[in-house]
């Protein structure tokens, strides 16, 4: 707990303030320490975008969305974020499939990555590498 209590603390901080937590840091807060494998999950999300205001993503994790064996949530980081943690989507059998799509806003060019928790207590993991001409959260906001 104290952990968690620290990294929320670091989180509260004005941005470039502190050096914000590396991609591993992030994903192991999610995971609680354990190494997600990566594989059966798909991260769709364009290398090149012109305006970070407005970046498409798709998330795709193989699962059968049966009560024994379906995907729990699946959280999306971008670790240069003045807020890493994007967007969290909360899954269950009778969501029919683990698939996602939404609109990210990305201050700067940086990793995207997607971590979903699966029921049977795994977790998959994808990331990819985004370029950003024109920046968005610079307000910190």
């Amino acid at each position: 707990m104290a952990a968690g209590a620290a990294g929320l603390a670091l989180a509260a901080l004005p941005a470039g303030a502190a050096t914000p937590p590396a991609l591993a840091e992030l994903v192991a807060r999610l995971t609680e320490g354990a190494a997600p494998e990566r594989a059966g999950i798909a991260l769709d999300i364009p290398q090149l975008v012109e305006n970070g205001n407005s970046v498409d993503v798709a998330i795709r994790v193989e699962s059968p969305m049966t009560e024994a064996d379906h995907v729990r949530w699946i959280h999306v980081i971008a670790e240069k974020n003045p807020y890493p943690d994007v967007a969290r989507f909360h899954l269950s059998p009778r969501s029919g499939r683990a698939e996602i799509r939404a609109t990210l806003r990305l201050a700067t060019s940086q990793k995207v990555a997607a971590v979903a928790a699966l029921s049977g207590g795994g977790y998959v993991m994808a990331d990819a590498d985004v370029v950003v001409t024109l920046s968005a959260c610079i307000d910190g906001g």
